[in-house]
C-alpha cells in the first residue's frame, strides 16, 4: 500500500486506478476488484443521499449539508438572481491525515 501512496503525488485517482490497485495488492481479478470499487462508491453515494455522515477513520468525513435560498449576483452584469436552496456534500479531512499532508509539504519545501 505504501508503494501505491507514494506514486499518487500528481495522479488522478479514477475507479480504474482503484480497481487496479486492489488487484495488485490482493491478487483478485480486475473484474472482481472493479465490482468492489463500484459497490463501495454506490454505497457511499446512497448513504450521503440519505443524509448519513460517513466517517472513514484516519481519512475524513463526508457530510451532506443543506444550503438556504439566497440572493446572488452575476459578476459580469451585476444583475441580482435568486440562488435556490440546495444540498452540498462537504469533506472534512481527518486531523491525522491533515498533519501527514502538512508534514510532507514541509519536507518537500
Amino acid at each position: 500500500v505504501n508503494k501505491m501512496i507514494s506514486c499518487l503525488n500528481k495522479s488522478t485517482i479514477t475507479r480504474e486506478f482503484l480497481a487496479r490497485a486492489i488487484k495488485r495488492e490482493s491478487g483478485i481479478n480486475i473484474t472482481k476488484s472493479s465490482e468492489m470499487v463500484d459497490q463501495l462508491i454506490n454505497f457511499l453515494i446512497s448513504r450521503i443521499c440519505e443524509d448519513y455522515e460517513i466517517k472513514i477513520r484516519l481519512f475524513g468525513s463526508f457530510i451532506s449539508k443543506s444550503k438556504k435560498e439566497r440572493l446572488g449576483r452575476n459578476p459580469k452584469t451585476m444583475e441580482e438572481a435568486t440562488i435556490p436552496a440546495r444540498k452540498v456534500v462537504k469533506f472534512k479531512v481527518a486531523p491525522k491525515l491533515k498533519k501527514r499532508i502538512n508534514d510532507n509539504i514541509h519536507l518537500i519545501s
